[in-house]
């Protein structure tokens, strides 16, 4: 049997879909036991982040001396019921070692240019963000990216909904990372499964990235379908021009209404905040992929070896609980990723904020004149310009 699995790794710039083969072809009759492959770090195959990129890329985004770490921060403006209007993110890659590097960055990206303390000049290509030039042996680039919130919105981690009626205010914040997947169940060696759980369980809390682990089962292995979803911390503040009459789901202090909560994570996978009074109010919402705590707790004492010897625990029981969870902490390493980091083993950490936005002006609206005379000289000046733009550009990031 073979599972779906997807070919990035946290950090690569193009998403695709493979087939890998977790179990070896089929064994003797004498053979009891077989290695299946555990989820980790591997992500699966799904349209998710990083972002894939369009067109060509490089076959080696890094050379090997270079080593990245990202730390990105995604902006999304929300409308007043909720929908997405603006997306930018500001993607931090800092480098460390000595060489020339070529590096594509994926996403549906309308405008971008260097953020604060870069020490080069994005490029930009359709569905690309390119950096190329030389690290004397640490260098930041930073990448300040307008995305296009129609072809991106759909893979953040959470979806907005507001309501009004009768002068109440309801927000309902709802996981978007939830997925369909394919698993298995067999007959495996419960103290084995144990300590499987204990490693996944140390690694999560000390937000490490999965290792790749195996568990011996044996007999029939069969496919069950399993719905995961990456936990989500959220942190949210709604500010009101007047005090509001009451509150339910959140805290109110003063003016402001602030709710927090794990969403996953063995716990409900939205929450809704109700509030009468106060009028319009300023949203303000910071998500972070998290860490499981609660979905690997043992039943009871400091660990799952412990629990097992205290009584029996069904190692089908054992398996789907480790399978199950091991799938949640690498769909949440997805998350940490919006945009790609180049170094497939960097480190990549994001931060996702929604705030209340406006709808952005549309780009290439009609300039208003007198004349048609004059719609035709400003149109030419326009072309003009942009020709002189687009070559001083080109010439900014070729010096890079």
């Amino acid at each position: 049997m073979s599972l779906r699995r997807g070919a990035c790794l946290g950090g690569l710039a193009v998403t695709v879909t493979v087939t890998v083969t977790v179990f070896p072809a089929p064994v003797s009759a004498s053979a009891a036991v077989e290695q299946v492959l555990l989820p980790g770090p591997t992500p699966y195959a799904t349209p998710s982040p990083p972002l894939a990129a369009v067109g060509v890329v490089p076959t080696r985004p890094l050379p090997f001396t270079i080593h990245a770490r990202v730390a990105e921060r995604v902006h999304a403006g929300v409308g007043p019921d909720g929908e997405i209007v603006s997306l930018r993110a500001l993607h931090r890659l800092a480098l460390t070692g000595k060489g020339d590097y070529l590096i594509v960055i994926g996403a549906p990206v309308v405008d971008v240019h260097a953020g604060p303390g870069s020490q080069s000049e994005p490029g930009l290509r359709i569905g690309q963000i390119l950096w190329s030039g030389f690290s004397p042996g640490k260098k930041l680039l930073v990448a300040d990216a307008e995305l296009s919130a129609g072809a991106a919105a759909r893979f953040l981690p959470l979806r907005l909904h507001v309501t009004r009626a009768g002068g109440q205010y309801s927000l309902t914040v709802t996981n978007a990372t939830t997925l369909s997947e394919t698993a298995y169940q067999a007959s495996a060696v419960p103290r084995q499964l144990a300590r499987l759980l204990d490693r996944t369980r140390a690694q999560s809390l000390a937000g490490e990235r999965l290792e790749s682990a195996y568990a011996s089962v044996e007999g029939r292995v069969r496919q069950r379908p399993a719905r995961i979803a990456a936990p989500v911390a959220v942190q949210g503040v709604l500010r009101f021009p007047t005090v509001p009459a009451s509150v339910r789901g959140a805290t109110l202090r003063g003016r402001s209404v602030s709710f927090s909560a794990v969403l996953g994570d063995a716990s409900p996978l939205s929450l809704r905040v109700d509030v009468r009074g106060g009028g319009t109010p300023h949203l303000r919402l910071v998500a972070r992929p998290t860490k499981l705590v609660r979905a690997l707790a043992p039943p009871a004492g400091e660990s799952w070896a412990a629990a097992l010897r205290r009584r029996p625990i069904p190692s089908g029981v054992l398996l789907r609980t480790l399978i199950d969870t091991r799938m949640q902490l690498v769909r949440s390493d997805q998350y940490q990723a919006f945009l790609a980091n180049p170094d497939p083993q960097g480190a990549t950490r994001t931060v996702y904020v929604y705030e209340s936005a406006a709808a952005p002006t549309p780009k290439g609206s009609p300039v208003e004149s007198s004349s048609g005379d004059g719609d035709a000289l400003v149109l030419a000046l326009a072309l003009v310009g942009s020709v002189v733009a687009i070559g001083a550009a080109v010439v900014l990031w070729a010096h890079s």
